[in-house]
């Protein structure tokens, strides 16, 4: 159980990351063109946001995911927010 949870958290970072990087390099050559400059992007930055992203995901669901695993699904369900 443990492991969907790290995998929807994994997920979930890969895809920010992608998001991120892609709106990040968008922005970056639309500002060159309007100002008339040559966009100069570093691909190792752009290429290493999706896996720091789902490294991040990977760490943040580290705990909620093992503390989840150990709870009976009733227990959860009965528990107050």
């Amino acid at each position: 159980m443990a492991g969907q949870f790290l995998l929807e958290s994994t997920t979930i970072g890969l895809l920010g990351g992608i998001v991120g990087a892609a709106l990040g390099i968008a922005i970056v050559v639309c500002v060159a063109v309007v100002k008339q400059w040559t966009p100069v992007l570093d691909l190792g930055l752009a290429f290493g946001a999706p896996l720091a992203g789902a490294l991040v995901g990977l760490l943040a669901g580290l705990y909620p995911s093992l503390r989840a695993a150990r709870m009976e699904p009733v227990d959860a369900l009965r528990a107050p927010s």
